[in-house]
């Protein structure tokens, strides 16, 4: 049986680092601690984006989100996405390509995360987690990701919410996104 010991691993090209099949090989991360409100049933951002260079065009890109959803006033429901944005342009994102649609005709898209009340129910408030593995990226170029939410009613609701009572008096909830590029 043969051992390998090692102190450093260098790479044998500068510049972009050592990918080994199925590690990390870097991790970016935003936070958000204030909350926006929205009205919209078309998909707007919720203010949650980063920005994120991959080393390499082929890596997974392991998107994730952690948030909260809240609805008020007879809003019923309210739903997030990812959406990608390379060199200006949205490359790609559940939504499609077309202008994402709205949370009632979202132009053949996936939602990420939905939630919601009904009736006459007020000051609902959930949390949330969207995940996306970015496998179509094909760059080194910066990508940017953003959260966008929608709603189906025409009054207030909350992306990266208040905690508290549930009367919009309490604590903000901080919201995260974060990308991890896996090495394939």
């Amino acid at each position: 049986m043969s051992i390998l010991k090692v102190d450093t691993i260098n790479e044998k090209t500068s510049g972009n680092g050592v990918a080994i099949p199925g590690h990390v090989i870097q991790v970016g991360s935003a936070i958000r601690q204030t909350y926006t409100t929205f009205t919209s049933s078309a998909y707007v951002t919720s203010g949650l984006e980063l920005s994120f260079t991959p080393k390499f065009a082929n890596s997974k890109l392991h998107v994730m989100c952690t948030s909260t959803l809240a609805s008020y006033a007879n809003a019923a429901t309210v739903g997030a996405v990812f959406k990608r944005t390379i060199g200006g342009s949205v490359a790609y994102s559940p939504l499609g390509t077309t202008g994402h649609g709205n949370i009632n005709t979202p132009d053949g898209a996936t939602m990420a995360a939905y939630g919601g009340a009904d009736g006459a129910a007020n000051n609902r408030q959930a949390p949330f987690t969207m995940e996306w593995y970015d496998t179509t990226h094909n760059t080194t170029s910066s990508i940017t990701y953003t959260v966008m939410v929608a709603q189906n009613s025409g009054n207030a609701s909350h992306v990266c919410a208040l905690g508290g009572l549930g009367d919009n008096t309490g604590y903000h909830v901080v919201s995260t996104l974060s990308v991890r590029e896996i090495a394939q």
